[in-house]
């Protein structure tokens, strides 16, 4: 991972991202591209002023130097290389061109719903996942880093993709060696078919070579299924791969995202199928 994209609005949730996005800098010798995305009429979130802007470059202003102070808190704490963007537009596609600019490997955005902070993450998160073809880390706003003792890597039967084409999983495993639970949750009294039975076959096969379990649950619900599991499978990390009508689908909706972040409270490795395999 040469380069990670930390995405922050201000908020504690994009904070505590930040943080969790330096650590794995760290760990990676990776270049922290720290990115801030506004418009002026965004609301500045818990940045410590009294003033009021007058004009879109006050704004820049003082976005830049908030972004300059955290950035010298993540260098006090972290021997990293970083560098900080801001930059006025829509959030999405200005962390989308910065990421192919820099020919950024993650992107790492905090996972916040609207309440009393007047942060974009949550729907802007979860949106994020549909508009790049980058794997993200999603961090929920208590989540600390963990070194990856333990990933769930839950997979659908259908998914083809060897473990070896994601790369930035393939490079977690690699420096950390941790135990992998790959998990598949399928509906309750659910019939084995043919393609059911050669996914299966086909899964296994995929992840012979890591050090590995193979877990089949029964949930309806894909979401609360890998919420049970996490619970008697403490992890560190939950990976999936995002395909159209796939799993991610079934568990990125707008009820779901919030709650199993909230519960699991374990960052989310999203990763998007090599084209050749879609």
């Amino acid at each position: 991972m040469k380069k990670i994209i930390a995405a922050i609005d201000f908020s504690d949730a994009s904070f505590n991202a930040l943080s969790y996005a330096a650590y794995l800098a760290n760990a990676f010798n990776s270049t922290l591209i720290v990115v801030n995305a506004y418009n002026d009429t965004d609301a500045i979130d818990e940045i410590p002023v009294t003033e009021i802007f007058d004009s879109g470059s006050d704004l820049d202003k003082a976005n830049h130097n908030f972004l300059v102070a955290q950035m010298e808190g993540v260098v006090r704490k972290f021997t990293v290389k970083i560098k900080g963007i801001v930059k006025k537009g829509k959030t999405i596609p200005v962390i989308n061109k910065i990421a192919n600019d820099e020919k950024a490997s993650l992107i790492v955005m905090g996972m916040k719903g609207r309440g009393k902070s007047s942060s974009i993450f949550g729907s802007t998160t979860t949106a994020m996942i549909g508009k790049t073809t980058l794997p993200m880390i999603i961090v929920p706003e208590k989540t600390t880093y963990q070194p990856f003792e333990n990933i769930v890597i839950a997979v659908d039967f259908k998914e083809s993709t060897p473990a070896s084409k994601f790369k930035v999983l393939n490079e977690i495993i690699k420096k950390y060696d941790p135990f992998l639970q790959i998990l598949n949750v399928q509906k309750k009294n659910s019939r084995l078919t043919p393609e059911t039975i050669a996914g299966k076959i086909r899964s296994g096969l995929m992840w012979d070579k890591y050090n590995h379990n193979f877990n089949i649950i029964e949930n309806d619900d894909v979401g609360d299924g890998i919420n049970q599991f996490l619970k008697k499978h403490p992890a560190q990390l939950v990976a999936m791969v995002a395909r159209r009508h796939g799993l991610v689908e079934r568990i990125f909706n707008k009820s779901n995202t919030r709650r199993m972040t909230k519960q699991a409270n374990i960052p989310l490795l999203i990763m998007h199928a090599p084209k050749e395999a879609i």
